[in-house]
């Protein structure tokens, strides 16, 4: 969703039951705009909104260029007005974040564990010790 158009799109699509309301469409239309000048973004569009158990994240996109696949940005907010920029998924990233089990947290704070098992020995003599490690 461009921001230019954000209410109309939003409205269009809260027939879920998910919607925004109107103080965060408000605030969320503004600080995109805002966004998009001052980094002097060609474009910003809405992805959508990730729900956490603690918090909820908004995602957005910009392109510095007219070319939408190069010089692509992305943003997350927690409170629909100050935006942090998301690091790129890089291959080692995407590997760490496939080993994370659970419900999503919505806490940028939170590291979440998960349990590494390592087997020593073979046959009967063999031991399996559990290390818990954080992301």
């Amino acid at each position: 969703m461009e921001a230019e158009s954000l209410a109309l799109s939003l409205e269009l699509v809260s027939g879920s039951g998910l919607g925004l309301s109107p103080e965060q469409c408000a605030a969320l239309r503004s600080s995109l705009l805002l966004l998009q000048r001052d980094l002097r973004l060609c474009r910003v569009r809405l992805w959508g909104k990730v729900l956490g158990v603690r918090g909820d994240y908004v995602i957005a996109q910009g392109n510095e260029g007219p070319d939408l696949l190069q010089g692509r940005k992305s943003f997350y907010s927690l409170n629909y007005v100050d935006w942090c920029l998301l690091p790129p998924a890089t291959d080692s990233l995407i590997a760490e974040t496939q080993v994370v089990k659970g419900r999503f947290i919505g806490d940028p704070a939170h590291e979440y564990e998960h349990i590494i098992r390592r087997k020593s020995g073979e046959g009967e003599s063999a031991d399996e010790e559990e290390l818990i490690a954080l992301r």
